[in-house]
């Protein structure tokens, strides 16, 4: 990647393993009660994108330096107080690692999205900088390497990767107010509530989660053009056409998910001031919605856009502020219970088949992405979750699976369905 520097001029910081730690604590404690869960269940977030270029590993160090300029939470979790926010050489060949592979037609599929070694390493910052390169140049795409940024889902959320795509700043303290206070009954009701749904919830994940995490990662992209047709053709929004597309799929004529109503969350991005939800963090907020099952698909679509229709049409706050009071009964548990939680608690999805989310558009540029091409794949790895994320670029939209196992063989339909409905 010819724009970014190959200089070995980083700062250099000595620290100590146990200040590591301790700073880790200490940022933990900072968290809102939705980050705080989001760390708790190790759910990380994703960007990647081929390059023409090839890449190396100075390159990868200036990238993840670059990354921390724009996104300073992520060395503001790393750093000592009082520190300086830039990472040393050392720090840098840690997050950082270089692949060389004889084709990239497996990625980004090939890529580990559970950031297992993030967790498991709370010493080293919480995100990674990784490459795959062709050694004998360009494939017949044009593409002669691939790059992947991991981090953990605590510290970012789908706006700030449109913001990073165009290498621009997502430091928070410039960019989120605190929502004005809900009012006293609206926190006196989901507080009750939660604390009533809590230890359901406890036992409910004990009884039925999975014993370990079976969920893997697929992708593709289909170009933007297509979706305006079909959508036009049917008479709906490309977002609402996506959720349909890839729901109906994968539930399989019921026997995926349900035979009768598919559950589903939706995130949303709308910062007015009447629908935010009390997080100081995450601007998004996610939108509960059951989907009536049907065996032919232009009926289930017409179902999927009316239903989401009626949801928006109640309180958009109420699935968002019932998940932030459980989030912080979930904290008060673990305070006192800490034996109690087991990764095993977070596999737990409380009834929810799938969540769903369209991010901003993605527009690549600047030193950070500049070298970087369509189509963009970003999204969200949850260990315990089937998700799916639309991410949109200029030409090409890309559809981001983390489902369990069981599920992974049916995206390759949700492509020729697609093709079906542009004929």
């Amino acid at each position: 990647m010819t724009n970014l520097s190959t200089s070995d001029g980083f700062a250099s910081t000595d620290r100590k393993p146990t200040m590591q730690t301790k700073n880790l604590e200490t940022t933990l404690a900072t968290f809102t009660d939705n980050q705080w869960y989001c760390y708790q269940a190790r759910q990380t977030v994703f960007f990647t994108a081929f390059s023409q270029e090839p890449v190396g590993m100075n390159d990868l160090k200036q990238m993840a330096a670059n990354l921390c300029n724009l996104a300073p939470q992520l060395s503001d979790c790393f750093s000592p107080a009082g520190a300086t926010r830039e990472m040393s050489q050392e720090v840098l060949a840690e997050i950082t690692s270089l692949e060389q592979v004889e084709t990239l037609e497996n990625y980004p599929e090939n890529w580990n999205m559970a950031g297992t070694e993030i967790f498991d390493n709370p010493d080293l910052p919480m995100f990674r900088v990784k490459a795959v390169v062709l050694p004998d140049g360009p494939d017949n795409k044009g593409r002669r390497s691939a790059i992947l940024i991991l981090s953990i889902h605590a510290l970012f959320e789908g706006a700030d990767s449109a913001l990073l795509s165009r290498s621009k700043s997502v430091e928070r303290e410039a960019k989120v107010e605190k929502p004005a206070p809900k009012s006293f009954w609206h926190r006196i009701y989901f507080t009750a509530l939660a604390a009533i749904l809590t230890p359901l919830q406890l036992l409910g994940a004990w009884i039925l989660a999975p014993r370990a995490s079976d969920v893997g990662y697929r992708a593709f992209s289909v170009e933007r053009a297509k979706l305006r047709r079909i959508a036009a053709r049917l008479n709906m929004s490309q977002r609402n056409l996506m959720f349909a597309v890839s729901t109906f799929v994968l539930n399989d004529n019921g026997k995926g998910f349900s035979r009768r109503k598919i559950s589903t969350m939706y995130a949303d991005l709308n910062l007015a001031s009447d629908v935010q939800t009390n997080d100081s963090f995450f601007q998004f907020r996610m939108i509960g919605v059951k989907f009536p099952v049907s065996n032919e698909f232009e009926t289930f679509a017409k179902t999927v856009d009316t239903q989401i229709a009626r949801a928006e049409a109640r309180d958009l706050s109420a699935t968002q502020s019932l998940l932030n009071a459980m989030f912080a009964m979930h904290r008060r548990f673990y305070a006192i219970l800490p034996f109690l939680y087991s990764d095993r608690i977070y596999r737990f999805n409380a009834g929810y088949h799938l969540t769903l989310s369209l991010v901003p558009p993605q527009r690549l540029g600047g030193e950070l992405t500049g070298q970087l091409m369509e189509p963009i794949y970003c999204g969200t790895f949850h260990p315990g979750f089937n998700m799916c994320v639309f991410a949109p670029g200029r030409e090409h939209m890309t559809f981001n699976f983390s489902l369990y196992s069981r599920h992974l063989p049916k995206v390759e339909k949700i492509k020729q369905l697609l093709d079906q409905l542009d004929q």
